[in-house]
């Protein structure tokens, strides 16, 4: 079986396997069927095939042991070929090792099977998730469900940085909290979660942050960050943008305004624009655009949360949570490519219609060009 390279193959179990009746020439129909594919095949012996050999294609037997197991059925020239037609459909891949002893794949199996179809080799995908350090910036709103979404995903070190207690409102914009927890430090409360269980490894930073200095420590070692820090909180901001500038930190903000959620812009420094450019060019394209910059700098020196105030829903902090970690898993596992790398991406909560915004780097950005400013 020299053309079959997977030691021990798997069709994905995403897929259910349909069997036709011969047709009038004698050929046989197998159909693959997923929620993306749908792929026919025509041949002959495909119910032997459907009936032995697919059953044997669940990753916890070699080449050697399925030809052994259907010899008195197929010779292995006949089943390399069937599991060549497999191979070249992408309809096989190789096992991973979960068996019932390490259930840890099987749990995401969901993911696994979503990796096989958008990339060509899921393995790899979910490996570089499970090595990543992603640092999780603001636990309110959308911040803990996007922590328990990417341990959910396998990243390998979620970083949670909130200083903060919970507030009366973040029970309701976040069901991570309850009113029972109202008072107690962020941090504690969803560590608590995140340990129940999960194989990703929590690290929690509760300090308050007053420098560049204090944030690059928090940040150090992270390979994303994902920023859910609330407008209240723009001086921090500020700070995590120069500080990924300097290290070279990609990293991507979400937030919910009034009737919208905006995702974005991811931050690649050097080939992006900044945080720093799409805040410049968002006054600059405001109606009073000199009131609207007023009102920035009274958020920078205002230094608070205000999540628990400003008008909001939790079903719309749901809709940032899950679009920012999807932006996250997909920068982190390079699986599928990112529609908010100089962009953003801004959903009408009330239209439920989606746009996308690209955002240009300033050529005298104070972040992105700081000796030119000197």
């Amino acid at each position: 079986m020299s053309r079959i390279t997977y030691r021990k193959p798997r069709l994905p179990s995403h897929y259910y396997v349909l069997l036709e009746p011969p047709d009038s020439k004698g050929e046989e129909v197998l159909r693959f069927v997923s929620e993306r594919r749908k792929i026919k095949i025509k041949g002959h012996s495909f119910r032997e095939f459907q009936q032995y050999v697919i059953p044997l294609l669940d990753g916890r037997h070699t080449l050697e042991e399925i030809e052994a197991k259907v010899a008195d059925v197929f010779r292995p020239e006949d089943l390399e070929a069937g599991l060549q037609i497999l191979a070249e459909q992408d309809l096989l891949e190789e096992s991973t090792d979960a068996t019932p002893e390490k259930p840890g794949r099987i749990e995401i199996e969901p993911q696994s099977n979503f990796f096989h179809e958008v990339c060509a080799d899921p393995h790899s995908a979910q490996e570089r998730l499970e090595r990543a350090t992603v640092t999780v910036m603001g636990l309110s709103g959308a911040g803990a469900s996007v922590a328990l979404a990417l341990a959910a995903a396998r990243v390998g070190t979620v970083n949670c940085v909130d200083a903060l207690p919970v507030g009366s409102a973040d029970p309701y914009l976040c069901a991570v909290f309850s009113p029972a927890d109202i008072g107690r430090p962020r941090v504690d409360v969803l560590a608590q979660r995140m340990e129940a269980g999960s194989p990703t490894h929590f690290v929690a930073h509760a300090r308050p942050l007053e420098t560049d200095a204090d944030v690059a420590e928090a940040v150090r070692g992270s390979d994303f960050i994902a920023c859910c820090l609330d407008p209240g909180q723009s001086s921090l901001i500020y700070k995590l943008n120069r500080v990924c500038l300097e290290q070279n930190l990609r990293w991507c903000a979400c937030s919910v305004s009034g009737l919208e959620v905006i995702v974005g812009p991811t931050v690649v420094p050097g080939q992006t624009a900044c945080y720093m450019c799409y805040r410049m060019r968002a006054v600059a394209c405001a109606e009073d655009p000199e009131a609207d910059f007023a009102f920035q700098r009274m958020l920078d020196r205002r230094k608070q949360d205000d999540s628990g105030r400003r008008e909001n829903l939790n079903f719309a902090v749901g809709l940032a949570a899950d679009l920012l970690g999807l932006e996250v898993l997909k920068q982190v596992s390079g699986a599928m490519p990112s529609p908010t790398v100089g962009r953003i991406v801004v959903l009408d909560l009330v239209e439920l219609s989606m746009k996308k915004h690209v955002v240009l780097r300033k050529p005298w950005c104070p972040a992105c060009f700081p000796k030119e400013h000197d």
